[in-house]
């Protein structure tokens, strides 16, 4: 027997009846206390215990368990519609999150600006970039994907200790901003503008570089 039901089922009938647990115990000549605990979902009763309760509620103890059955599908039912309204909503977020997400990614690979992570120093490997690169410098993501060489492999060879430079001295609390000259795949030299920022852990353990690229000013063939 559902031992919580049973009680819920008898607190019911008893303020139904108008009763209160001490004139319930004296008609089923129990405790009062074990009245409150089979309430309560403490103790669970015997058959003794139904056959005593139904007889001080003018019930048979058919129609008390009768009761409680009752009770205990009524809140199958509740548990199940509640699942089924939890599991539903849980979709329903899920795919907002997701909706959300796609609309996010078309707003982001369509502007003329690259978002980007990467190890920090010195290894400096991407971790991501944004579909939209190769809109920029007409190399495909895998590229810069495929090793932390290609990229500074394409910085001008004027500019780029000074861009390692600055790497280097990359900090959390700072926002790095410079700019350099990059070989786009159609070898012309584009001034692009770059900011970064350095994410630590918890401990202020160097964690990733994240950032974003955006093309200045096209400037020609050497």
């Amino acid at each position: 027997m559902h031992k919580s039901l049973f009680g819920t089922v008898i607190k019911k009938v008893r303020q139904d009846l108008g009763l209160t647990q001490e004139m319930l115990a004296s008609l089923s000549g129990l405790e009062r206390t074990f009245i409150s605990m089979l309430e309560r979902g403490v103790k669970q009763p015997s058959l003794k215990t139904v056959s005593s309760i139904a007889h001080a509620m003018h019930l048979k103890s058919y129609e008390l368990l009768h009761l409680v059955e009752e009770q205990i599908h009524a809140d199958h039912v509740q548990n199940h519609l509640s699942t089924d309204l939890e599991a539903e909503q849980r979709r329903l977020d899920a795919l907002e999150l997701e909706r959300e997400k796609s609309r996010i990614g078309e707003i982001v690979n369509t502007i003329p600006v690259i978002f980007f992570a990467r190890t920090p120093m010195p290894e400096y490997a991407m971790t991501f970039v944004s579909k939209n690169i190769s809109q920029l410098f007409g190399y495909d993501k895998d590229k810069f994907m495929a090793h932390s060489g290609f990229w500074h492999a394409h910085i001008h060879q004027d500019d780029l200790p000074k861009v390692m430079e600055r790497l280097q001295n990359i900090s959390a609390s700072d926002l790095l901003r410079h700019e350099y000259r990059f070989l786009t795949a159609s070898g012309i030299w584009l001034l692009v503008r770059e900011e970064l920022k350095l994410v630590v852990s918890e401990s202020g353990a160097p964690k990733e570089v994240i950032g974003s690229i955006v093309g200045v000013t096209p400037l020609g063939r050497d």
